[in-house]
């Protein structure tokens, strides 16, 4: 009888611990499966989020993304503190420049074509800092950054640093008129856009010169009729370089005379700075 009790207690207690093991078992599958689903929540939902870009660019093809227009004058021989101080200020606004920006490098020459096309254009990827690492790959992100922005600006701005000519004209007011109708004015709406000039910003082309005009009657000339150029909302910076001989260019005259152009355009915001050299 003591025998039979013993195995009913031993076969109770199997069966005891085989429910406590089916139960455990429930809980594990019941977790994973939670984490499964959530898993696969957080992918489709990531997924869903990210949204097409232009390979070559890296722009968003929705054209949803501001823009920042860096406009270099080369028509002019600029000294080695100026080359120096000339690469840090275009490096340092591409280090400011947000994730999905875009980066526009033009330069002035002597002439402006029909159709203007920047040296470079393309959107900053960011260099992976922001990116989750069980979605994203920092690695590739950065690897894209100095593809397709750091080396292409390098290469531009070490080959601008050994140039060493004079152009026969500099047509300021053109390349900046030109400039805004085929870039600026098609962007998509609600695209804040910064315009950075780095130039002695001394016109001089056959219809206006600085050399031959009075900047005083600009404004009652017909010329400002024909490169007038609307720049609402744009946010202007402009960097002044010296010319040896010219430093009354950087004279309150003409400072005051480039502020109210861009102001009269429509540009939110004017700053003015010099170039070191």
């Amino acid at each position: 009888m003591a025998r039979i009790n013993r195995d009913k207690k031993s076969s109770s207690s199997k069966r005891g611990k085989k429910k406590s093991g089916n139960l455990l078992a429930v809980v594990i599958m019941s977790t994973v499966a939670v984490l499964f689903g959530l898993i696969i929540y957080t992918f489709v939902t990531v997924s869903a989020e990210i949204i097409p870009r232009d390979k070559e660019t890296l722009c968003r093809i929705d054209g949803q993304y501001n823009k920042h227009i860096i406009l270099l004058d080369v028509t002019g021989v600029y000294s080695l503190i100026q080359h120096k101080t000339i690469r840090q200020a275009i490096e340092n606004n591409v280090a400011d420049l947000a994730v999905d920006e875009q980066l526009q490098l033009h330069f002035i020459t002597s002439s402006v074509s029909d159709v203007v096309q920047p040296l470079m254009k393309v959107c900053n990827p960011g260099q992976g800092e922001d990116v989750d690492a069980f979605f994203g790959n920092a690695n590739m992100i950065k690897k894209k950054w100095e593809q397709k922005l750091f080396r292409p600006l390098n290469e531009i701005l070490t080959e601008f640093d050994s140039a060493n000519t004079v152009a026969a004209k500099s047509p300021i007011f053109e390349t900046i008129q030109m400039i805004n109708n085929q870039s600026i004015k098609r962007s998509a709406e609600g695209t804040k856009t910064r315009f950075t000039i780095i130039s002695d910003f001394i016109q001089h082309s056959d219809d206006y010169s600085f050399f031959k005009n009075n900047i005083e009657n600009f404004w009652r000339s017909n010329y400002q009729h024909k490169v007038y150029t609307e720049l609402k909302d744009v946010e202007m910076q402009l960097l002044f370089v010296r010319r040896n001989g010219r430093e009354k260019y950087l004279g309150k005259i003409y400072l005051d005379f480039w502020k109210e152009y861009f102001t009269k355009a429509g540009s939110e915001n004017v700053i003015i700075k010099r170039i070191e050299g």
